[in-house]
């Protein structure tokens, strides 16, 4: 064994497997020995896979891997070296049925953290095991998912884009902490435009690459603008690509919420069931309209569909809001929609086209736009709303 035996509690952890084994009968031997040991075996692949059927089977949820390395011995290193730079905190056990010293070494160097060999040990699988679940359950432990925020509009024109990167920028003043801005969209994004920024890398390479997608190559994706947020920008060239794989936005996900507390997404539009792993995660979606009918007809079916994502906190978010102009109060629109609206940004196209062609943020000067989404970073911060003689003092003073 590569690991020193710990007192874990073993009342507590029941350990589960996927096995690699093209050997019939070690395959047999390991899965009788494995659930002799009050473990399972959640999957068992009869081959070797290909580095994509690797990419999709490391993202099983299971304590570990059990690899056996006689049938093909550099296939099975391999598998253990991919599964382990995919997975790095994962536990790989080896079997083979000799004890040889060369093959433990290189087992050792390609990542796996057990071996075994022979006739298995019961105690010493059982100890192997139970540190492979224990392990995990200090990972999960530790990995905490920050908060994401998704605005979405169901219709095309209503702000979106500018909503979601002047609130990113918000919440990054009121919380002082990281604060990603991934712009979620397939093709021709506006993000770069708003914040004047040239992005090397963007979200389109995260979906043309959904093998690559760790922690280190999330990493090249971001660009950091000068306000402190962290951006990973879609692409601003057209490209016939499809939609990606809704698995892919889902690791993209898991991977940026992991590392960033709070993460603004700019659900952007064109992405098709791909998005469905957005509104699954969201902790907050903010539904985008303007105060008209054709708006508001589409947003209240897209709260329809949003309903099958379960109870998901939705707050309205009426842009371009013109009281003297609005036809109906907001008791006829909640009634419309099927929600009243929470926050209402005031009509200022003459700053919101300013900052576009500029490439400054709206925040940068003093508006009631900006007030609104200050307000707005504070509630997502957990923050108690400021008094409106404080509000007034930052935004004008």
């Amino acid at each position: 064994m590569f690991s020193s035996v710990s007192s874990y509690p073993r009342t507590q952890l029941k350990s589960t497997a996927v096995l690699v084994a093209p050997d019939p009968d070690y395959r047999l031997a390991l899965t009788r020995a494995v659930e002799a040991r009050n473990a399972s075996i959640v999957s068992t692949l009869t081959s070797y896979p290909t580095y994509n059927q690797t990419v999709a089977l490391v993202e099983q949820e299971c304590d570990c891997f059990i690899i056996e390395l006689d049938s093909d011995t550099d296939a099975a290193l391999d598998l253990v070296e991919l599964i382990c730079t995919r997975k790095p905190l994962v536990t790989v056990m080896v079997y083979a049925h000799a004890n040889r010293p060369e093959l433990l070494v290189a087992s050792m160097r390609a990542g796996a953290r057990e071996f075994l060999t022979g006739v298995v040990d019961p105690n010493a699988l059982s100890e192997a095991l139970l540190r492979a679940a224990a392990r995990r359950a200090e990972t999960t432990a530790k990995k905490t998912q920050g908060k994401l925020i998704a605005f979405c509009g169901a219709k095309g024109g209503t702000g979106v884009t500018t909503l979601a990167v002047n609130f990113a920028i918000a919440l990054r003043q009121e919380t002082g902490g990281e604060v990603a801005l991934l712009e979620l969209n397939s093709q021709l994004g506006d993000v770069p435009v708003l914040l004047g920024i040239t992005p090397r890398f963007t979200v389109a390479d995260a979906f043309l690459n959904p093998a690559r997608l760790d922690e280190e190559f999330i990493s090249t994706l971001v660009t950091s603008h000068r306000t402190g947020v962290s951006v990973i920008a879609a692409a601003d060239t057209y490209t016939s690509e499809p939609s990606p794989d809704p698995r892919t936005v889902s690791r993209l996900l898991e991977l940026v919420t992991t590392r960033y507390p709070y993460v603004v997404v700019d659900a952007g539009g064109g992405m098709g069931k791909a998005s469905e792993p957005l509104f699954e995660t969201a902790s907050t979606i903010y539904m985008v309209a303007q105060p008209d009918i054709p708006s508001l007809r589409n947003t209240q079916r897209f709260l329809t569909y949003l309903a099958n994502f379960g109870d998901k906190e939705i707050e309205l978010f009426l842009n371009r809001y013109e009281p003297r102009k609005v036809e109906f109060d907001d008791e006829r629109l909640a009634k419309a929609v099927g929600m009243p609206p929470k926050w209402k940004v005031p009509n200022d196209f003459a700053a919101a086209r300013r900052a576009a062609n500029t490439g400054t943020p709206l925040l940068a000067e003093k508006s009631a736009v900006g007030g609104v989404l200050q307000q707005m970073a504070r509630a997502a911060s957990g923050k108690l709303p400021e008094s409106d003689k404080k509000r007034s003092f930052r935004l004008f003073s």
